[in-house]
């Protein structure tokens, strides 16, 4: 079935997963939802669930339901993460 928000929320979290693994979102930076979601245009509600998907993959820490933290990533944890991102795709 298919789901525009599903879609734009893949986009976001990979847009967000490149921006972080390409050192353009630095880490340590800290990402507000309501600032994320003015900047992108999109519904805050939308930001909150890439910033959870972002976590379950490791690249941020949640430190409330508004707010996230860029982790540090090794190069080879980053590697790992391209290849399971890659094997869901596949």
């Amino acid at each position: 079935m298919y789901s525009p928000l599903a879609n734009r929320l893949d986009l976001l979290v990979q847009r967000y997963r490149e921006a972080i693994v390409k050192k353009r979102i630095l880490p340590g930076q800290a990402l507000q939802v309501e600032d994320e979601a003015k900047v992108l245009n999109v519904p805050p509600r939308l930001v909150r669930s890439a910033f959870r998907q972002l976590a379950s993959l490791g690249l941020v820490e949640l430190k409330s339901k508004d707010s996230a933290v860029v982790q540090s990533n090794n190069i080879q944890s980053l590697q790992a993460l391209e290849f399971v991102l890659t094997r869901r795709r596949a």
